[in-house]
């Protein structure tokens, strides 16, 4: 704790140096800095470019704009560095206006911009004075979504750049613990949740994790190639299939297809560098790339004694491609992946034991979208990826390893998804798409038996699978106020042959110009973890046969209901309401009577007892969620959510319980000011803070844990208490000077600074005959490092 606690005072004092000092210099300058604003304006609903709108620089004198192109571009030059934001008009399109944009002297800034088109009344217009900052990308969604910017996934005090932990700040979502990114939301496992990118969806994007799972420690992906982005919580449109809980809905942001650009950066989270820039400049072709090594890893493999005994390493590369043509349409390759290995060992003595835990994830795609004509077009993307989880348990003696456990967990994935949008009238969009997905799994484990010193298998599987899924949907607008959007989505497996069609609805009314009430229902489906479908059961106890007990399981299905309300007092402040009840049945249960469920599945690291199950289980989560938020404006920003809810859960014992997740509130209080120097450099604080009910447990039977000389659980209490509230306040500062040509930024994290021991989980010790307690994280500082040239 004192070691920590040096450490942390240390940092803080060289950050305030770094300040002092960048300050300094700037005051000795006059000049002031610029860089280029660019950018591309295309229709929201069939992304065709927009020839001829009208850019402006706000608040610019003398007034600095441009028009589009034929290809939708435009660029603004000399710019000066700092805030800067910009309005949108184009003919027949309600205005956009891109505000608090962070220019920065190194890097010229790209945007993509969609623009919606007015519904025309007889001869009344409606006008829309300035663009919607509370609306998700996707304009199919009217409930439970809403966009994000890379900058508020690194700007959010506690993020550290990584869109999972930026959405805990949430409504409706809360952390998993500390140590990992998984995100519970409305009291659903997070293996709820969908990963999506570039339209393709894509294994579990964090390091260090396992399969089945969709969190981890460290993500993968990385905010400097992110482009901003949606993010779910339910009552999802139609072309989102196989999830409960979430979706997040990633996009890659395409490289300046101008100038070539670098950025550098080092931090606890690794040593990264990136490079953008044009392959060919006069057809607009461009390309990014980012690469990321762990910061620990390098230092040891230097020789340098960091004083930690299991080096975390890790590595992972992102990139984007794009290319465009003039008669067969836009093409895009990317890929993310990551490698990963963590080594445990106990050197004590000349015979010690030595755990390797690793783990590989990664997809490569192709998308193409092809404009058919102005108003139909249709995008097409294929796509591989991969995640392996490995693990080998062994022992060193007299120079030779013997294996006493090892598994190999893969999954080979290969996708196909393709959509057409047609936009009909300005009332009217009609989008139908299908998405195939085919896995090739390969499970094996292998364990060392001493009475016959031989190994013998627990799981020995290879087989396919393929996962259909196709949605339509139809958004037509009574007028700019009133929108109803309906659809249905279809999925099927081949494993079982099981099939589900699901209704989607949702509905968007503006009341006034500051008053929204919506709705939105949708019944959704989702397969169980892949190898829940392979757990095998013992058959014959004499020859020790094994044999599959869960082939036959059918989709874990919900209905989810949302009416939400929301109140602008201005374009930058709003108060949002959201009240959703969500049933789920066809949840996994054991066939004999039991508590286990399904339901709970992601709470702890184990696998737990997932053996000769049925769909009879059911559930249900209900809730109301606030929201009270100041967009970033005048220099500050600040979001308040409170969450109220309820999860429950009916076993095949009919009991009613308490979900694992059932945490019952959270609060969540963040925000933070930007001062600025001369209008070059900036420096910003950021806090959060967060209090929320305490995770579930099941309590420790002391006397049978005695008599056993081990951990036994009290289950006919499962769930039925809560840990003390968890409490965490986080804060961050940052520093960013704007050099000729070249951009810095330094950034302090401290999580968690007053240290709280927030409880985790709880054992019993033989040798101290106590129950002990185990806790999240402590107090950890993290710094940061980037610069752009």
């Amino acid at each position: 704790m004192n070691q920590i606690t040096s450490i942390t005072t240390f940092l803080f004092r060289l950050f305030i140096l770094i300040i002092w000092v960048g300050q300094s210099v700037s005051l000795s300058g006059q000049e002031i800095l610029t860089q280029n604003i660019r950018g591309t304006v295309v229709d929201q609903s069939t992304q065709m470019p927009l020839i001829g709108a009208t850019i402006i620089l706000v608040d610019s004198d003398p007034l600095l704009g441009t028009v589009t192109n034929k290809d939708g571009e435009f660029i603004l030059v000399k710019v000066p560095v700092g805030r800067q934001s910009v309005r949108i008009n184009y003919m027949g399109y309600h205005q956009a206006t891109v505000s608090n944009l962070n220019l920065v002297s190194g890097k010229e800034l790209v945007l993509w911009i969609e623009m919606e088109e007015k519904v025309i009344m007889g001869e009344e217009i409606t006008i829309r004075a300035y663009s919607r900052k509370d609306q998700p990308i996707n304009e199919m969604a009217t409930v439970s979504a809403r966009s994000f910017t890379v900058e508020e996934t690194e700007k959010y005090a506690g993020s550290l750049g990584d869109p999972a932990r930026m959405a805990m700040n949430f409504a409706g979502v809360m952390a998993g613990a500390d140590q990992i990114n998984d995100i519970i939301i409305r009291g659903n496992s997070p293996i709820g949740l969908l990963w999506r990118l570039e339209g393709i969806h894509i294994p579990n994007p964090n390091h260090f994790s396992s399969l089945g799972s969709t969190g981890g420690p460290i993500s993968m992906l990385n905010n400097n190639v992110l482009n901003n982005s949606d993010f779910y919580t339910g009552a999802f449109p139609a072309e989102y299939g196989n999830a409960l809980s979430g979706v997040f809905d990633l996009r890659l942001r395409t490289g300046n297809n101008k100038k070539r650009e670098y950025t550098a950066q080092v931090g606890l989270n690794g040593a990264e560098f990136g490079v953008e820039g044009p392959i060919i400049k006069e057809w607009g072709n461009s390309y990014i790339a980012h690469y990321r090594y762990s910061t620990l890893a390098a230092l040891h493999l230097m020789g340098l004694n960091i004083g930690v005994m299991a080096i975390p390493y890790y590595q992972d590369l992102s990139f984007k491609l794009d290319f465009r043509t003039k008669k067969s349409g836009r093409w895009s390759a990317f890929g993310i992946g990551g490698l990963n290995h963590i080594t445990l060992e106990d050197k004590e003595s000349d015979t010690y034991d030595f755990l390797r835990l690793s783990s590989e994830s990664g997809v490569l795609g192709i998308n193409h979208m092809h404009f058919i004509n102005n108003t139909t077009r249709i995008k097409t993307g294929i796509a591989v990826s991969a995640a392996s989880d490995h693990e080998l348990d062994s022992v060193w003696s007299n120079g030779n390893r013997e294996k006493f456990y090892w598994d190999l967990y893969t999954e080979i994935k290969y996708s196909f998804t393709s959509n057409i949008r047609k936009k009909f009238n300005p009332r009217n969009l009609l989008i139908a798409g299908i998405d195939l997905d085919l896995f090739s799994v390969t499970y094996r484990d292998s364990i060392f038996s001493l009475p016959s010193a031989s190994y013998f298998h627990t799981i020995d599987i290879k087989d396919n699978l393929l996962l259909i899924q196709a949605y339509s949907h139809w958004k037509h607008k009574f007028s700019d106020e009133l929108t109803i959007i309906s659809g249905l989505h279809y999925q099927q497996t081949t494993l079982n042959n099981e099939l589900s069609l699901e209704p989607r609805l949702s509905l968007n009314w503006n009341v006034t110009k500051s008053d929204i009430v919506s709705f939105g229902y949708g019944l959704h489906s989702q397969v169980q973890p892949r190898l829940i479908y392979f757990e095998e059961t013992l058959l014959d106890t004499t020859n020790v046969l094994y044999g599959p007990s869960n082939q036959d399981l059918g989709f874990t299905k919900s209905h989810h209901f949302v009416l939400g309300y929301q109140h602008r007092f201005n374009p930058n402040l709003r108060v949002k309401s959201e009240v959703y009840y969500q049933r789920l049945f066809n949840i996994p249960v054991k066939a004999t009577p039991s508590w286990i469920s399904l339901i709970n599945y992601g709470r702890s690291f184990s696998y737990g007892d997932y053996d000769s199950l049925v769909n009879e289980g059911t559930g249900r989560n209900i809730g109301l969620e606030c929201t009270l938020e100041h967009f970033f404006a005048s220099n500050y920003y600040y979001l308040v959510t409170l969450s109220l809810f309820d999860s429950k859960y009916v076993a095949s014992d009919n009991k009613t319980r308490n979900t694992a997740f059932n945490g019952n509130f959270i609060l969540n209080i963040l925000g933070g000011y930007e001062f600025h120097f001369r209008k070059q450099n900036s420096f910003s604080t950021d806090f959060k803070t967060v209090w929320a009910g305490g995770l579930r447990s099941i309590p420790i039977d002391l006397n049978a844990s005695r008599t056993k000389g081990e951990t036994v659980y009290d289950y006919s209490n499962v769930y039925k208490d809560r840990y003390d509230n968890y409490f965490r306040l986080d804060i961050r500062l940052s520093y960013h000077i704007n050099r000729t040509k070249v951009g810095h930024m330094i950034a302090l994290d401290i999580q968690n600074i007053t240290n709280r021991y927030n409880r985790f989980l709880e054992t019993y010790n033989p040798d101290t005959d106590k129950i002990e307690q185990e806790y999240q994280l402590g107090i950890l500082p993290i710094v940061l490092y980037r610069v752009y040239f």
